[in-house]
């Protein structure tokens, strides 16, 4: 198992993809983002657990451990995996609270925040993979919900990590993460070719 807690000032936010989220000119943030910018990387606890697991098949269905899928698009990603890395990340309930706190005050500010958060979940996600998956190969994150991979394979992986103990994360029946900010993912990692 691999935890960590990441400082929010060390991960790349992609500007860029907090613009597309604002529906700014790509690169381009309004001229008050500084200061929502820094209310969120204060509110934020970046932090995710992340577990090898094993990867078999059965005809058409596929296992992470002893979790059964019919999933084809995960069948597809994991096609050439007898392994895959599980990861669970997220911002923290102190993101979502200031979301909402903002939203009664200034919904604009509110709406901001919650790209930025957006943005900074991502780029904590971008961290974990890169780290985990350093010196393998590997087919990109893959999470419940892309796809025909349903929801509630994200209850599962929450088990699976201890991310529930660990960093104090839930999904409900209608597959919503709670802190909102959080992510779930598989990551097929390749078979070697040499072995």
């Amino acid at each position: 198992m691999i935890y960590e807690c990441v400082d929010p000032r060390e991960l790349k936010i992609d500007i860029r993809e907090m613009s597309a989220r604002l529906g700014t000119p790509v690169g381009v943030l309004p001229k008050d983002a500084e200061g929502i910018i820094e209310s969120v990387l204060y509110a934020a606890k970046p932090a995710y657990v992340a577990v090898h697991a094993k990867i078999s098949r059965q005809n058409d269905r596929i296992f992470v451990e002893n979790i059964a899928t019919d999933s084809r698009a995960l069948f597809e990603v994991c096609r050439e995996s007898d392994e895959c890395i599980l990861v669970v990340a997220t911002l923290g309930v102190g993101v979502d609270r200031l979301i909402l706190r903002t939203s009664s005050i200034s919904p604009y500010d509110s709406f901001v925040a919650d790209a930025v958060a957006d943005a900074l979940i991502e780029a904590l996600c971008d961290h974990a993979e890169e780290k985990l998956a350093a010196g393998l190969v590997t087919r990109g994150r893959f999470s419940p919900g892309y796809a025909d991979l349903e929801l509630s394979f994200g209850k599962e992986i929450i088990r699976l990590t201890d991310a529930e103990r660990l960093l104090g994360i839930k999904q409900s029946d209608s597959g919503l993460m709670i802190p909102k900010k959080s992510v779930n993912a598989i990551i097929a990692i390749r078979k070697n070719e040499n072995g």
